[in-house]
């Protein structure tokens, strides 16, 4: 592991130093968002690490003629508190794991093959104050897709390279040009891998005429669990509005669905049907913006997936019941790039946890920059 990690960062070196002498002959970029803060929620310590993510992006495009480009991205994640690669569910992730894709764009769109972001989470930050973006406060965050992943791989025993609730491996994402504000996605996996039932797919159409944007989008995992997802922004004056609602269908034959990861069978009233939903609101107050969140799980989370990893098994359950999210932000601009932001959230859910709480608060003061 240590010896593959020594080599992907030499490659990377090694791309940072050629980056200038390529860029005569191409558009090459460095870029990267950096987050770091001290967190606190209720029954756990506090704690410094990433709020968000932190990645650094490698990035180009070389101009083929006739209208056709070639386009690349290289995108690795990191922990900023000790300079790890990002941690997964179990073990390490990929060093690429952000994004890996090589592609062609022209007057037919662009397409890439690799390794990226499935549209859900491509997108959802745009119907976000926090940009889907902040473990403590982001409403998104907590409860986009309840449920669904892209990529579960084989969740009764995950690793970091098999287990991802946001991006497709081995898979082809394509863009269409846009059309009076609308925009076609596709994506799908080309391989399957162990124990899939099929491959994953996912499509979505969205539009935007400035102030107003939405999506509607439809994704398929390799478990046959399904997903939808609405989502809707608008923006008067300073006031930015926004929401979306998510419904996930859980295969009852799949392993999701399971005791390998979420186990809605042992739930004292079983269900395939996840629905969530999200609110959210910005407004500029002296030189930064003010963030309010909601939101709904409907159903709430079985044994240590709510928002303090709560059981419920002296209650009978084995799930919270009904979840309710309520989150207040303020982001405070040093400079264009570098802002210092501060979240309180709370959550309640039904049933009393196996500590006896039936909510958690959680608190976050934190310092990015993006370069």
């Amino acid at each position: 592991m240590k010896k593959r990690q020594a080599l992907a960062l030499s490659s990377l070196v090694a791309l940072a130093a050629a980056s200038s002498a390529v860029h005569a002959q191409s558009n090459v970029s460095i870029s990267g968002f950096l987050d770091l803060g001290v967190s606190k929620k209720t029954g756990q310590s506090s704690q410094l690490g990433s709020l968000g993510r932190n990645n650094i992006a490698f990035a180009g495009e070389e101009d083929l003629g006739g209208g056709l480009k070639a386009t690349f991205r290289l995108s690795t994640r990191f922990e900023m508190d000790t300079g790890q690669m990002e941690t997964a569910p179990v073990g390490e992730r990929q060093f690429w794991q952000d994004e890996s894709t090589v592609g062609l764009k022209g007057s037919f769109g662009a397409v890439r093959l690799g390794r990226a972001l499935a549209p859900l989470n491509n997108n959802n930050w745009l119907y976000d104050p926090w940009y889907a973006f902040d473990r403590i406060g982001s409403p998104m965050f907590r409860m986009t897709g309840p449920d669904f992943l892209i990529s579960p791989g084989n969740v009764a025993s995950p690793t970091g390279v098999d287990l991802d609730y946001t991006r497709l491996s081995n898979a082809v994402f394509y863009e269409s040009p846009v059309f009076s504000g609308f925009q076609f996605v596709f994506n799908s996996s080309i391989e399957k891998g162990v124990g899939d039932l099929q491959k994953g797919r996912a499509v979505a159409l969205k539009y935007n005429s400035g102030d107003f944007g939405a999506i509607v989008d439809l994704e398929e995992n390799s478990q046959r669990d399904k997903l939808l997802f609405v989502g809707a922004s608008y923006k008067i004056g300073g006031l930015g509005l926004m929401g979306s609602y998510n419904h996930t269908k859980l295969n009852p034959n799949g392993s999701v669905y399971g005791a390998g990861w979420t186990n809605w069978a042992a739930a004292s009233d079983p269900t395939t049907k996840r629905t969530s939903l999200t609110l959210g609101a910005t407004y500029p107050v002296g030189p930064g913006t003010l963030r309010l969140g909601f939101g709904r799980d409907f159903q709430g989370s079985t044994n240590y997936f709510n928002y303090i990893g709560s059981s419920f098994i002296n209650a009978g359950t084995n799930y919270s019941g009904a979840t309710n999210f309520y989150s207040v932000g303020y982001s405070y601009p040093l400079s264009k790039r570098t802002a210092v932001n501060a979240s309180v959230a709370k959550e309640n859910w039904k049933f009393v946890d196996d500590k006896g709480r039936t909510s958690a608060t959680g608190v976050a003061l934190g310092l990015t920059h993006a370069f």
